[in-house]
């Protein structure tokens, strides 16, 4: 692992309201020869000027483009992490991405074959939809005592799950072998073996956490799953 040239492309698609920054604990576990690339959502951090994306399509059509903008020669691998999964199966089955990936990486998404009760949460009130976002695991304390700043870090989380909510699964396939990442106390995590029914290759799954966000408290876990099976590929 000395070797610091870079062998193998890992996009990472991040969960409703992450941005750039979602994964940078991650990165310095990773094999150095491993290229991460964390792809930005419009509307937030490096692409804040911009506005949301609204449509469905338009979303996954531009999360492709910026993919392919940073697709090199080199093989790739894709980690999606919650509506990144989503994401990442759609890019994947139908083949928007350049060249032919390697392995994906699926964490906190259980089956896609269903509507999921988590569709309707964009609809919901305020103090609802942030009970919601508060189950999940992923919303610090201090956040949501202030309201002012709760407002803000709720735009983009909003926007996704309009996205979400837009979601309906399309029959396909992912072209490659995969690994499912999820907590077994996840309620989104349901269903989670469905993978196995649309990866072509093999799936193996690794339970995580006590909740959602198992990613929070798992960096070096994560970290050590995707270089193991990055290594085989490399």
């Amino acid at each position: 692992m000395s070797d610091d040239i870079k062998r193998i492309q890992l996009f990472l698609l991040p969960f409703a309201g992450g941005s750039s920054v979602s994964f940078n604990k991650l990165f310095p576990l990773l094999d150095t020869r491993i290229e991460p690339i964390t792809i930005e959502y419009a509307g937030r951090a490096t692409r804040r000027k911009e506005p949301f994306i609204m449509n469905y399509y338009d979303f996954i059509s531009d999360v492709a483009e910026h993919i392919n903008e940073y697709r090199s020669n080199l093989p790739y691998s894709v980690l999606g992490y919650s509506l990144g999964s989503a994401v990442v199966y759609d890019l994947l089955s139908r083949r928007m991405i350049k060249g032919f990936p390697t392995h994906a990486f699926i964490c906190a998404r259980g089956s896609l074959l269903n509507n999921l009760s988590s569709q309707s949460f964009v609809g919901l009130p305020d103090n609802d939809f942030i009970f919601m976002m508060s189950k999940l695991g992923g919303i610090d304390e201090r956040i949501l005592k202030n309201k002012r700043f709760l407002d803000i870090y709720l735009r983009p989380i909003r926007a996704d799950y309009i996205i979400w909510g837009q979601y309906k699964y399309q029959q396909g396939s992912i072209p490659c072998s995969a690994t499912a990442i999820y907590s077994p106390e996840d309620e989104a995590a349901k269903g989670v073996k469905d993978w196995s029914k649309i990866v072509d290759g093999t799936v193996d799954y690794y339970e995580m956490g006590e909740n959602h966000f198992f990613l929070n408290n798992h960096w070096r876990d994560v970290a050590e799953i995707i270089n193991t099976h990055l290594e085989k590929k490399i």
